[in-house]
């Protein structure tokens, strides 16, 4: 049975829908781009389809269990298998974008809620994950790893029906009719997202920003999930959660598009996509505090806002680049001239940065893993990667030079033997189209790079040191500093407006550079 056609194909269509659209204690189905309608499924007919190999499925759905809240799932799973079963330790993480906004400030929405993960595989990562604003309340996201096909099936329920969809699996992400609709338009590859995922974790309960009890309602205080919340906060949930869960899927995905280590890439662009492209972020931030900035000698800033770090990870090997810092009194001021102010739009407004700051997108793990598998595969060769890499290498995201280079992907890719003529291939076609280019183009800047040929580490270093030199002059002045200002701001502004992923006005602070406005890193240090 269907419901009404469905022709709002974004993740926003599943938190619009209304609860009586779901029938009570059943599964429905809805891959978007795949299906055209939410259908019902008798537990027959989702046996029979066998696309829910995951413990929630097995658990719960396939037995005619319904859960209503988050609440109920991990109480159930509590009785699980024997006593040492994974599935009965339950971990807590708690985060919010308004999570560090003053606990006296009314009004503000604050976006806090909970990660639960429970299970774990072998190689790391947990097998269940559920994001709620509430654990007692329904509207729920959960994910479950497919232990028969690999991947993690994506489910949720709308208000407090007992109705659950089936959204997708990881690989609905990476295939051509469903990618970038449903739950993919922001688990752009399949993964688990934690977009903050490198310390000081803005935004999540950590070792570097305890969230204060006073920001939850008083009744919410002692709830049980707040209580034992993991005492690492997101440190643990980076190393034991994210992480891991995306090396998971990324290593089935492989291994699905090359069974036994060979096989055919139907769709190699798929992949480069992630290599020359920015199909998604994370976020990473200085370790000064943004009150701070006025007071301190030096702020701190990410490398990865500079250069890639895919090009210093032993993958590639190239040497990573030093401390990057602004003096505090620069910084201060360039939060004075763009008029650097934290706040919601409405109830809260603070001069200055964000909690931490500088928050800026860099290049996602996600996609750093991918590149690593592509190189473990045989896909392609360092070389080859580190040549794409280093084309206008001072913007490690959203480049639209790097990621003209995507023209150039061969339709097809063969691995065999751990071994693949495809780096060849490409590099083959990007050496023609420089031949016919402007002086300046993408292609006449990888044909540079490639023609260092053996050499190229040595003289990938002696350019990357040159950039860095240029960097700390840079960086000295206050002219200088105010453009590197801008480029942070122009890559901000992408962000804000190619993801869903930036949920509220406070995950960035708002200044007076206009969102139309762009600027990127050269190699001499300089802003254009």
């Amino acid at each position: 049975m269907s419901g009404p056609v469905v022709t709002d194909l974004g993740c926003k269509f599943f938190r619009e829908l209304p609860e009586t659209t779901l029938k009570r204690k059943t599964i429905h189905r809805f891959i978007a781009g795949q299906d055209t309608a939410i259908q019902e499924l008798t537990l027959a007919e989702a046996k029979a389809k066998a696309e829910l190999g995951d413990v929630f499925a097995t658990e719960f759905l396939l037995k005619g269990v319904f859960p209503k809240t988050s609440g109920e799932v991990l109480a159930r799973l509590k009785k699980v298998g024997g006593a040492g079963d994974p599935l009965r330790t339950h971990r807590f993480f708690f985060l919010g974008e308004g999570s560090q906004v003053p606990p006296d400030t009314t009004g503000v929405q604050r976006n806090l809620r909970f990660l639960a993960v429970t299970g774990k595989s072998e190689g790391g990562g947990p097998d269940l994950m559920i994001s709620t604003f509430h654990p007692d309340r329904g509207d729920l996201e959960l994910m479950a790893w497919d232990r028969k096909r690999g991947g993690f099936n994506y489910y949720r329920t709308v208000g407090d029906t007992t109705g659950w969809i089936f959204a997708g699996n990881s690989r609905h992400a990476v295939e051509p009719k469903t990618e970038g609709n449903g739950p993919f338009q922001t688990h752009t590859s399949g993964n688990f997202i934690m977009k903050e995922l490198k310390a000081p974790w803005i935004n999540w309960d950590s070792p570097d920003a305890s969230i204060s009890p006073k920001v939850l309602p008083a009744a919410f205080r002692d709830h049980p999930w707040f209580r034992q919340r993991e005492s690492g906060g997101a440190l643990t949930c980076e190393l034991e959660v994210a992480r891991p869960s995306i090396t998971r899927w990324t290593k089935a995905r492989f291994e699905q598009l090359l069974p036994g280590g060979n096989g055919t890439i139907e769709r190699p662009r798929r992949i480069m996509e992630q290599i020359l492209g920015t199909p998604t972020v994370n976020l990473v931030s200085s370790f000064t505090e943004g009150t701070q900035v006025a007071r301190a000698e030096s702020v701190d800033l990410p490398a990865t806002f500079f250069v890639d770090e895919a090009l210093s990870n032993p993958m590639i090997g190239l040497e990573g680049p030093p401390g990057f810092a602004v003096p505090g009194k620069v910084y201060a001021q360039a939060l004075k001239t763009f008029k650097v102010r934290w706040t919601d739009g409405g109830n809260f407004t603070r001069p200055g940065d964000t909690h931490f700051a500088f928050v800026v997108p860099e290049r996602a793990f996600e996609d750093i893993e991918v590149l690593r598998r592509a190189l473990k595969t045989g896909l392609i060769g360092e070389r080859f990667a580190a040549s794409l890499l280093m084309v206008d290498f001072p913007n490690p995201v959203y480049s639209a030079r790097r990621a003209k280079l995507l023209d150039h992907v061969p339709a097809k890719a063969i691995v065999e033997a751990g071994k693949s003529t495809f780096g060849q291939e490409m590099a083959k076609n990007i050496l023609a189209a420089a031949e016919a280019s402007p002086a300046n183009s993408p292609e006449r800047e990888f044909a540079e790079r490639w023609g260092a040929g053996a050499g190229w580490k040595a003289a990938f270093n002696k350019t990357l040191a040159g950039y860095y030199r240029a960097l700390g002059r840079t960086l000295k002045a206050q002219g200088g500093f105010d453009r590197i200002f801008r480029v942070a701001e122009s890559r901000r502004n992408r962000m804000r407006a190619e993801t869903p992923l930036v949920e509220s006005p406070l995950l960035f602070a708002t200044t007076n550079v206009a969102r139309s406005a762009r600027a990127s890193l050269r190699p001499d240090g300089t802003v254009v």
